[in-house]
């Protein structure tokens, strides 16, 4: 009998899940002491004060449901961003969002474009829906090819994402880019930019896609995250930014109804109330970033251009197996593992001890 006939065609063609080892995992596993963990993008530093002492005093109320639109953070987060709150979505992490996209506007005999390598989520959700995901390489810089995701549209093109800064290469688009994505995709498409790493981008003087998106006459939908800038990755919030109310009410309709933790969402308040916390993390791992980019090209190694909370570089022989090696030392980075790029690794910006017992460790593998 076969086991598995409950699964779906399009699910079928997925891979299982492998796991990644998280603090989390690696405590319970109790095998190292210290670990290097430098391959999640993850913010090093700790939450701001005033998030411990919100989520402190949450904790008690966790035998109630929290609200599944929660209207004060929507609010807040409208505010900040100049849109209605009506058209603000808030994920349990931007990845959530993501992966609605597909399931709300997605099926058999649709295609997706994207950019690739980039966020795994546009592939996966695309492909368990059963539509196909149409990727289109970037550029040798590692940005989003604008004009190739433009290229690659059809009559069966239902949504086209785009990533700002790319992950896992760190790349921007110009504005001019953004401008001409924005133009360029029919408006009875679906355009989806993911800017997980936006905080980063600003605080060196980007302004990111929602300008440009606002003169959009077609459907638009902007990701970001509370995981990376905000130092709340473990307790998973993100938001989206739409460009109508309809295409946020679609995304209402098939997500789970209690998707979110009430402790998730009083964070995010706190954390958003404390601005200036933020950005120091931001100018720490900035800098930080700046240093470790210099000395992986004094190693010899050519890294692309980054506006993200990580760097990534052309490693040069196969990556995977160097990797697995560090992780086995304690040392955990990011191999690619993209068809073509089996080379290329991504650093994420730790503490600076941290960064220079990973820089030690590859110098010494090499």
């Amino acid at each position: 009998m076969n086991s598995s006939r409950f699964l779906s065609p399009a699910v079928r063609t997925l891979s299982a899940f492998g796991g990644v080892q998280t603090a989390a995992s690696l405590a319970r596993e109790g095998a190292l002491h210290h670990p290097v963990l430098l391959h999640l993008n993850e913010c090093p530093y700790p939450p701001s004060p005033r998030v411990i002492e919100a989520v402190s005093h949450a904790v008690a109320s966790v035998n109630r449901y929290g609200d599944p639109r929660p209207g004060a953070l929507a609010a807040l987060i409208a505010a900040r961003n100049g849109i209605a709150p009506a058209q603000v979505l808030i994920g349990n992490g931007s990845d959530e969002i993501l992966g609605l996209v597909p399931q709300m506007a997605l099926g058999p005999g649709d295609n997706a474009v994207m950019p690739t390598p980039s966020f795994p989520r546009y592939r996966l959700g695309t492909r368990a829906m059963g539509a196909e995901a149409r990727m289109v390489r970037n550029l040798d810089d590692g940005r989003n090819d604008v004009a190739g995701l433009l290229a690659a549209i059809d009559a069966s093109t239902k949504v086209v994402f785009a990533c700002t800064p790319n992950n896992p290469s760190g790349a921007p688009l110009p504005q001019d880019e953004i401008r001409a994505l924005v133009q360029g995709v029919p408006e009875d498409v679906l355009l989806v930019v993911d800017e997980a790493y936006y905080e980063f981008d600003a605080a060196q003087g980007g302004i990111g896609a929602l300008p440009e998106l606002r003169s959009r006459r077609g459907p638009w939908l902007s990701t970001r995250t509370l995981s990376k800038a905000y130092s709340i990755a473990g307790l998973r919030i993100g938001y989206g930014l739409a460009g109508s109310p309809e295409v946020a009410d679609g995304l209402v309709r098939v997500k789970l109804n209690f998707n979110l933790s009430c402790l998730a969402v009083v964070a995010a308040e706190a954390a958003l109330s404390d601005e200036a916390y933020a950005q120091g993390c931001i100018a720490k791992t900035l800098a930080e970033r700046e240093r470790v980019s210099g000395l992986i090209e004094k190693m010899g190694y050519r890294t692309l251009p980054s506006r993200a909370n990580f760097v990534s570089f052309d490693y040069g022989p196969e990556a995977a197996s160097v990797m697995a090696n560090l992780a086995a030392q304690g040392i955990f980075l990011r191999e690619w593992r993209d068809p073509g790029f089996e080379a290329f690794v991504r650093m994420t910006i730790g503490l600076p001890q941290e960064n220079d017992l990973a820089l030690a460790a590859l110098a010494k593998a090499a």
